[in-house]
C-alpha cells in the first residue's frame, strides 16, 4: 500500500490562506500514522511546490525554508521519485490522452507525470485536491 503526494497538499501546509490549509494538516497527521502506507512524491512536485510557496507567501524566507525541510530536510514527508526516459514517454502519452478530451481544462504535464509514476510503481492512491485524477487513481482529499 502506498500514496503519492501532489503539490496542493504541500502548498496547503505552508499557506494559511489556502483553502486546504486545515485539511492538509489533518492529512499530515494521518500520513504519520502509516494508515496510507509508504509515502511518495516526485522531484517535479518539489519544484512546483517550492515555486508556488515562494509566489503565494511573497518569498517569505521561513516558508521557503520549511518547504525545503518537507522535501529534503529533517521534516521530509515522502520518498522522492524521479522520471527516467521511459516514464517521460509514458507521461507524454497520458498528457496527450487527457488533453485530447473536449474540455476547456488543460491538465498539466506534471500531473501527467504523477499518473505515470504511480502506474510504474504500483501506487494506487494520490493525495490531491484536483479531481482530474479521478478514474486514474484513488484520490484522497
Amino acid at each position: 500500500m502506498a500514496i503519492f503526494l501532489d503539490t496542493g497538499f504541500y502548498v496547503g501546509l505552508l499557506h494559511p490562506k489556502d483553502e486546504y490549509y486545515k485539511r492538509s494538516y489533518q492529512i499530515l497527521t494521518e500520513l504519520k500514522t502509516g494508515i496510507h502506507g509508504q509515502i511518495f512524491t516526485s522531484n517535479l512536485i518539489m519544484s512546483e511546490s517550492a515555486t508556488l510557496v515562494a509566489l503565494r507567501t511573497q518569498k517569505n524566507p521561513r516558508a521557503m525554508q520549511i518547504i525545503q525541510q518537507y522535501f529534503i530536510g529533517n521534516e521530509q514527508i515522502a520518498i522522492i521519485l524521479r522520471l527516467n526516459e521511459d516514464l517521460e514517454k509514458d507521461a507524454w502519452t497520458v498528457f496527450q490522452e487527457l488533453n485530447s478530451k473536449k474540455t476547456d481544462k488543460v491538465i498539466s504535464f506534471v500531473d501527467c507525470t504523477n499518473i505515470a509514476l504511480c502506474r510504474h510503481y504500483s501506487i494506487e492512491k494520490i493525495l490531491s485536491y484536483d479531481d482530474h485524477f479521478d478514474g486514474w487513481l484513488t484520490r484522497i482529499f
